[in-house]
Parts: structure tokens; sequence; C-alpha cells
């Protein structure tokens, strides 16, 4: 079994030091690269082909939330998860805007990165339960979820669909799930983003789950 590709982006070695040396620990993964900065992380990315990115909010240069963005646009399969020592509201929602599949806290202990890990890989959002309430907070304030009514809104499919992102399916799994062409998984997917006002899966089921559209027991 291959293992998990995982790269390091802090702008502080003994941090990316003390990260490698923790997921090691692990033989399901292998940390393939470690970056200073954003604009490093960038250059190195196509070379090492990692399938996560532990990425640090707050870098001097091409930050965090800089660096996730352009990766969304560039790598659209690679996830990242963000690593901080800061529970910032306005930066654990930038986060969260610009594509971040995930949000650990720097002193989280080993069984916590490999949740988030697996959660990830399988197309799980994964938030640390110390800035999941800033993100609940958020949207209460209606600053994420831009619709009251998205479950009236939303067709039968479309929910069933909803349902199965939660669960963290993948658009092939769905599409067998349903006996439908992944082509038409990611229409309605499309048009879920568009009825929740969001723009990543990530930020779908966390909507879903806040609303009590899809309940987390069906997860």
């Amino acid at each position: 079994m291959s293992k998990i590709r995982v790269m390091i982006v802090d702008d502080h070695l003994i941090v990316r030091e003390g990260l490698r040396q923790l997921l090691e620990i692990n033989n399901e993964v292998e940390v393939v690269a470690e970056a200073s900065n954003g604009l490093e992380c960038l250059d190195l990315i196509d070379g090492c082909s990692p399938d996560i990115i532990f990425m640090d909010i707050k870098m001097p240069g091409i930050n965090g939330i800089q660096a996730t963005r352009l990766i969304r646009q560039r790598h659209a399969d690679v996830k990242v998860v963000m690593l901080t020592i800061y529970d910032d509201d306005e930066l654990v929602i930038d986060a969260i805007r610009v594509g971040a599949n995930g949000y650990v806290m720097k002193n989280a202990l080993l069984n916590d990165l490999m949740t988030a890990i697996h959660s990830v890989i399988k197309g799980q959002a994964f938030l640390d339960p110390e800035v999941a309430s800033i993100v609940l907070n958020q949207f209460k304030n209606d600053k994420l979820s831009g619709r009251a009514d998205a479950e009236t809104s939303l067709t039968r499919r479309e929910l069933e669909i909803l349902e199965a992102i939660v669960s963290g399916l993948r658009d092939r799994d769905i599409a067998g799930h349903l006996h439908i062409s992944e082509h038409t998984v990611r229409s309605h997917i499309k048009s879920i983003y568009r009825k929740l006002n969001v723009s990543s899966k990530t930020q779908a089921a966390a909507q879903a789950i806040y609303q009590g559209i899809i309940h987390q027991s069906n997860k």
C-alpha cells in the first residue's frame, strides 16, 4: 500500500522538523518535501506531488492563505490543511473561503493529525475543535451561509448528493451509488454550491451540518 505523501510548509525550521518527526512515527505517512514559505511551496509542488500539504497560515511573502488559493487553482487534487497557533476569526474564515480542506492547531497530537489526514483524503472537512466554533458563529452571522432557506431550494437529487458529500464520498462513488454519470454528479454539485453560496465541498459539508440539512449521524 502506497504511503500518503505529505508536504510541510512553515517558516520555522524547528516546527517543520518537529512535525516531520511526529508524522513519520506513523508508517502510513511519508514527508516528501518541506518549504519555508508559500513561494517555495509552489516551486516544489510539481516535483514532489504531495497528497496533502500542512500549510502555516502566517508566513512572510506569500502567506498560507495566498498559497492555498493558488494551489486550489493549479492543483485541485492536492488537499491543504492549515496549520497554525492562531484562532483569529478572519484567518479561519479566509482559509476556508480559499478552499482549505482542514484546519489544525500546531500543538495537535499525532492522533489528531492522522484524523485530519484521513478525513481530507476521503474528501471530508476537518476542523480542530478549538476553531470549529468560529466557523459556526460565522454561519450564524450569515457571512458564509447566504441563504437560510437552502434546504427547501435543493432538489431531492441534490439533497442525496449533499448527503454523500458529507459522508466523504468521491464523485465517482456518488455516481455509482445513485446510478448516474460523474458529469451529472458534477453538474448537481455546481448547483448545490450556488444554492448554498459556497465554493468547495468543505464549505458545503459544514453548511449542510450547521443548517441541519444533513445530520452528522449520516456521516
